[in-house]
């Protein structure tokens, strides 16, 4: 006889820096994921009280569960090594990563990809989250007899779901942007890898949106100066003039090295507590842009894609970036759509345009479904 509780259930747990679901997915008589929400709570998922309060509104579960967080979440460097089997690359990683990191290895878990082949090198990207708060997680989900048994970033869950859905247009790059509160995820896909990939803190803005924003000044009475493009600049903290601006400073925060570069993390990830190295400057970014307008954050993002889709074309020579996918901009997607198209000249997609319900956003929504439907 097959008993009801020996079948293992596939669930999801993700959030962001305000909220964390866990939610069951299951498979449609069509074949579609389906998700259903089983508890929610208003912490972050690197908070004491998180999974024991998710579990405890659950009820009784028995399965395996696959995590998704914001890449913010993650300190993410991309480092060379020398040509390898692939499967030795796994073995030599920690010797490299050891030279790169800002604390010993052994506080982190990690998960890697060869991103790049090269005559001499290969280029790795490796995505490192805090130990600790990884297996206080585990040891609550092993309580419960839920096996951890996936964990990736919100870039990787969001490809999934393009798949799912059968919305990535096949032999060609494409590039996917995650709104959070205080960052955007940025990756691209091109031949079943993530090539380039980049997180910026960015603090969305409270009240009401406007592209526009308000104007209380007095004129002077002699000429204005003529409207030139240096007013478009790539950051909040460059200088407005354009003799000042250099390449290396535009580029800064991207996680990607040339061959003559060391290896280091990447200086725009936004880390959880226990990354003690960046927590300074973390704060201070959520300072500088706490007060920042709307018509600021809406003209950022586009300028962020279009950083990230003319790198990725000069720099790393992959191939022209026509499919651009949006997550996290359901409650200002007309505004964006306006300030994207001026400064892009091309079509954002709505990631989750016929996704979400009245009981969670429809970005959470998008990474249990591709997290979870792991049959």
């Amino acid at each position: 006889m097959k008993l009801p509780f020996s079948n293992k259930r596939y669930l999801a747990l993700t959030g962001d820096s305000e909220s964390t679901m866990l939610a069951e997915v299951s498979k449609a008589p069509s074949g579609a994921a389906q998700l259903h929400i089983l508890a929610k709570t208003d912490t972050a998922i690197t908070a004491d009280v998180t999974i024991p309060r998710l579990l405890a509104g659950a009820g009784n579960l028995h399965g395996r569960v696959s995590m998704s967080l914001p890449l913010a979440f993650f300190e993410v460097l991309t480092t060379s090594i020398p040509i390898l089997p692939d499967g030795a690359v796994g073995k030599a990683l920690p010797y490299h990563l050891a030279k790169a990191l800002h604390k010993p290895l052994n506080e982190f878990i990690y998960d890697w990809q060869i991103t790049g082949r090269f005559k001499d090198r290969l280029q790795v990207t490796v995505y490192l989250f805090p130990a600790g708060v990884f297996h206080k997680i585990r040891r609550e989900f092993i309580r419960k007899q839920i096996e951890l048994s996936f964990f990736e970033p919100d870039v990787f869950a969001a490809y999934t779901f393009l798949f799912q859905e059968k919305m990535l247009p096949p032999n060609e790059a494409a590039m996917c942007v995650l709104l959070w509160q205080d960052s955007i995820s940025l990756a691209v896909y091109e031949k079943g890898k993530l090539p380039l990939i980049r997180t910026v803190k960015a603090l969305q803005p409270e009240g009401d949106v406007s592209l526009y924003p308000l104007v209380d000044i007095e004129l002077p009475s002699s000429s204005m100066p003529e409207l030139t493009d240096d007013l478009l600049i790539f950051d909040e903290d460059q200088p407005h003039s354009e003799e000042n601006i250099d390449t290396a400073s535009i580029l800064a925060d991207f996680s990607v090295l040339t061959s003559k570069e060391a290896a280091h993390p990447g200086t725009e990830t936004t880390p959880s507590p226990n990354l003690e190295a960046i927590a300074l400057s973390s704060e201070e970014a959520v300072t500088d842009t706490d007060s920042t307008p709307w018509s600021d954050y809406l003209h950022k993002i586009p300028l962020e894609i279009m950083r990230t889709r003319d790198y990725y074309a000069s720099i790393q020579k992959g191939t022209t970036i026509r499919n651009i996918f949006v997550g996290g901009a359901d409650a200002f997607w007309s505004e964006l759509s306006e300030s994207s198209n001026n400064l892009l000249g091309a079509q954002c997609k709505s990631l989750t345009a016929t996704t979400g319900s009245p009981d969670c956003s429809p970005l959470l929504h998008v990474l249990a479904l591709g997290t979870g439907a792991r049959w």
